[in-house]
């Protein structure tokens, strides 16, 4: 991934978990998507956040390869359809 500002909640992973912002990006999509189930990160208190961010660390660890394959492949098609509109704008 390319050099980016975190996200509060982003950033917050990576100074619990003490991982790498890719790392804390991908654990802060896990934790809406697969652990709580929610788009929305402001609901859970101090100690529940914590406990889905480290879940959502063991999943990753679980299925490193899976998730960064998704994750490049959401990228891509990102990146296309930045394009196709900069083509059009």
């Amino acid at each position: 991934m390319s050099a980016r500002i975190l996200g509060h909640y982003a950033e917050t992973i990576r100074r619990l978990l003490r991982c790498t912002p890719d790392e804390a990006v991908m654990i802060e999509d896990i934790m809406r998507n697969d652990v709580l189930h929610t788009v929305a990160l402001d609901w859970p208190d101090v100690s529940e956040f914590n406990a889905a961010a480290r879940k959502a660390a063991l999943l990753l660890a679980a299925s490193r390869a899976d998730y960064e394959t998704y994750y490049a492949g959401t990228r891509a098609v990102f990146e296309q359809m930045r394009s196709a509109q900069s083509k059009t704008a």
